[in-house]
């Protein structure tokens, strides 16, 4: 079942818990979520954003269900909680996202404690095997000699056995160079939409809100999708779009995609509003920006290395681009039409 936007569950029934771990990079974004709505200044195409946030995974709905639960019982017994939750929001450039979670959570009646992340909230996450955080790129040499690198705010899990190698894509995006394995065991990445079978290949694969993006740039991959309908392989020099059910999109592949590998961010006459999703997936907090300037074309390049790299991006488009950049605090930033005059 789907749940409005708006709709809260009854704070009398939890929601239910298979007891199944969520993914860190999960978690943290539900309370993205769960802060910008309590703080009152959520947009119509946040709204948007959300719904298709949440419905892109029962994780994503159960995790920010959670969240909810929980803050209805602290404005049960806490009516301040909207005034609270927008307060809390505007001093974030002090505070990390689960710190944000906590004050809201936890400034209600000491009663009420018991319910304040020490238990709901980290029981909803289990560490992934290998990880980023936001901002942070790795690359990794696992023992079978697959080569695998990780994006910002990305989470993965191995599953290896003697019988076969799976890499678990939770959340985020990663590239895979393969290598032949000594015990012969067939290598695959599970992700949220489908089983990606790579065949002698370095590949790249993005899980986003609706769908997932594969890009292949040596050998070929084949998708075998989740609701069992006909696979699709994907060759050297192609990208892709797909979902659950089918392949969504088949075009040549897009340079600029993988240049995080190379710790660059790239942009070749490309729409604002996805470069901006993606300087939104390498930096904490919350980017927003206007309908209007979602239809600007930019072209560059900008390193993702040195402090605050985002930062500088965003700054750039000043210059570029008639766009104006409002900080709100540092974990709230849009990007509007400059004003003329």
């Amino acid at each position: 079942m789907t749940h409005s936007l708006d709709q809260l569950h009854d704070p009398r029934t939890p929601p239910a818990d298979d007891g199944r771990p969520i993914a860190e990079a999960v978690v943290d974004r539900a309370i993205h979520w769960f802060v910008l709505q309590s703080s009152g200044h959520i947009s119509a195409a946040d709204r948007r954003a959300l719904q298709a946030w949440r419905e892109a995974h029962p994780d994503h709905a159960h995790a920010l269900a959670r969240l909810e639960h929980m803050g209805q019982i602290m404005q049960g017994h806490n009516a301040g909680a909207p005034d609270l939750a927008r307060a809390t929001l505007t001093r974030a450039g002090r505070m990390g996202r689960r710190r944000m979670l906590g004050h809201l959570l936890c400034a209600g009646a000491a009663g009420a404690l018991l319910w304040c992340g020490r238990d709901e909230l980290h029981a909803l996450a289990a560490p992934a095997d290998l990880s980023t955080a936001a901002g942070e790129l790795r690359r990794i040499a696992l023992a079978d000699g697959t080569q695998l690198r990780l994006n910002s705010a990305t989470a993965v899990d191995l599953r290896y056995d003697d019988k076969a190698r799976r890499i678990v894509l939770r959340e985020g995006e990663i590239e895979v160079v393969t290598a032949p394995d000594p015990a012969g065991r067939p290598l695959s990445i599970d992700t949220r939409d489908a089983r990606l079978v790579p065949v002698g290949t370095r590949f790249h694969v993005l899980q986003l809100a609706d769908h997932s993006r594969l890009g292949v740039r040596e050998g070929a991959v084949d998708i075998l999708f989740r609701n069992r309908g006909p696979s699709a392989r994907i060759e050297a020099g192609q990208q892709a779009q797909f979902d659950h059910d089918r392949l969504l999109a088949r075009t040549g592949l897009n340079e600029s995609t993988h240049a995080w590998t190379e710790g660059m961010l790239v942009a070749a006459n490309r729409r604002l509003d996805d470069f901006l999703a993606e300087i939104a997936r390498h930096r904490a907090g919350h980017l927003q920006w206007s309908p209007e300037v979602a239809a600007l074309r930019i072209t560059g390049s900008w390193p993702l290395h040195g402090d605050q790299p985002t930062d500088t991006v965003l700054a750039s488009l000043e210059r570029r681009l008639p766009v104006r950049i409002q900080t709100l605090t540092r974990y709230w930033v849009r990007v509007l039409p400059r004003a003329e005059g």
